[in-house]
């Protein structure tokens, strides 16, 4: 059979890209149902301030616990069965969600639903940088890091019309018939063969083939990946509390309509759909994965305290402007981690020690955020938390040797 030509790879390579999007939204539209519908939930199931965040922080366990088996799992599984498992994992956990009768049950659908985020964000990263070359992954990676923003600000606009016009169980419904069809596309038009690798010269061969054998041990002792992990960590753990508890706020201290606040909300996620392949593009153009993500995280720490303070009208400016600088984060990072790990072949493994961080992050933000508003200090002190959160992940950053 005759080798196609790189026109035709390339289309290939950005179509598996668009239907690995659609599948990798399915994990974070399910993950964030909770925060544009929080103050129903804490009403209908009776539930403190602190204890309606671990909703949101028990979806990380699962995936704390899995990132580093899912990565090695990937490695001998492929991306088939791989993706079956994702898929699979999210469809159950919003299927049992959607009829569970009790707190504990509600949890543990959410764990049921972690596997298929701590997989999912092995899987695709794995795949993108074994079909794009370096010179083009950056730009790949930033599409596909869209993949929360664009699940979160789903949820944020229609899970408050869902809530209204039947119940909250409608939201998990919702989120199951999602996964479902993201998972039957996936299964059909992603193959577990290696695509060839969109960006290598003709004639030349790709990267991987040539490169020293890397080997998993390697990896998991690299310390460039570990300290891209903290970074990574601490801007979740801002982006886990703020997300969380952002609506709540903006429902129950500003006393905006429910649907009015998850619009808000939703501001700076739908910048970030754009400034997420943007970040991609302007580390490709500048040749550095790292100053992009270390000034994001630290513009991020001085701006995130200033929206528990502001008016409606700078909130909007303000919240815009954090979704530009926050594009420039997750992009580059996924990117840096798959460069430090020096081979694309075990990109899995590094992605999924990335996870460790962001498992972690997503599953204490909530907790410490809710927890800091039922202190003596209240909304002002968890808001300045988110302060520390990120600058202490522009340090890790800014310490770890990637280009």
């Amino acid at each position: 059979m005759a080798h196609p030509t790189a026109r035709s790879a390339g289309r290939t390579a950005w179509f598996i890209l668009a239907v690995l999007l659609f599948f990798s939204i399915a994990a974070p539209l399910n993950q964030f149902k909770v925060p544009p519908i929080m103050p129903v939930l804490m009403s209908v199931l009776g539930l403190s301030t602190a204890r309606a965040g671990l909703l949101m922080s028990v979806y990380a366990v699962t995936g704390l616990i899995l990132a580093l088996p899912s990565g090695l799992i990937f490695q001998r599984a492929g991306a088939r069965l791989t993706g079956l498992i994702a898929g699979g994992s999210i469809v159950i956990g919003a299927a049992l969600g959607a009829v569970s009768t009790s707190v504990g049950g509600l949890l543990a659908s959410r764990v049921i639903e972690g596997i298929g985020l701590s997989f999912m964000a092995v899987l695709a990263p794995a795949i993108i940088a074994q079909s794009f070359a370096a010179e083009k992954r950056g730009t790949a990676m930033g599409i596909w890091s869209a993949w929360v923003p664009i699940g979160t600000a789903i949820m944020l606009l229609i899970a408050p019309a869902l809530t209204q016009a039947g119940s909250w169980r409608a939201v998990w419904w919702f989120g199951a018939g999602f996964a479902v069809l993201a998972t039957v596309l996936y299964l059909a038009f992603v193959k577990p063969a290696p695509l060839p690798m969109l960006g290598a010269r003709p004639g030349r061969a790709a990267p991987a083939a040539v490169q020293t054998v890397v080997t998993a041990g390697s990896v998991l002792r690299n310390r460039n990946i570990w300290l891209l992990s903290a970074a990574f960590g601490c801007f979740s753990l801002a982006v886990g509390a703020f997300g969380t508890f952002f609506p709540t706020f903006l429902s129950t201290v500003r006393g905006l309509p429910l649907g009015r606040a998850a619009l808000l909300a939703s501001i700076s996620t739908l910048i970030t759909i754009f400034s997420c392949p943007a970040g991609g593009l302007v580390s490709d153009r500048i040749g550095s994965r790292r100053w992009p993500f270390v000034v994001g995280l630290a513009v991020s720490g001085l701006l995130l305290p200033l929206t528990g303070s502001l008016a409606i009208a700078p909130l909007i400016v303000l919240l815009a402007v954090i979704g530009l600088v926050m594009g420039l984060i997750p992009t580059n990072i996924f990117s840096a981690a798959v460069e430090a790990a020096g081979d694309e072949r075990q990109s899995g493994l590094a992605m999924a020690i990335i996870m460790i961080g962001q498992n972690g992050g997503m599953l204490l933000g909530p907790v410490i955020f809710g927890t800091l508003i039922e202190s003596a200090g209240g909304w002002p002190l968890a808001f300045a938390s988110l302060a520390v959160m990120a600058l202490l992940g522009a340090v890790a950053g800014w310490l770890a040797r990637v280009r």
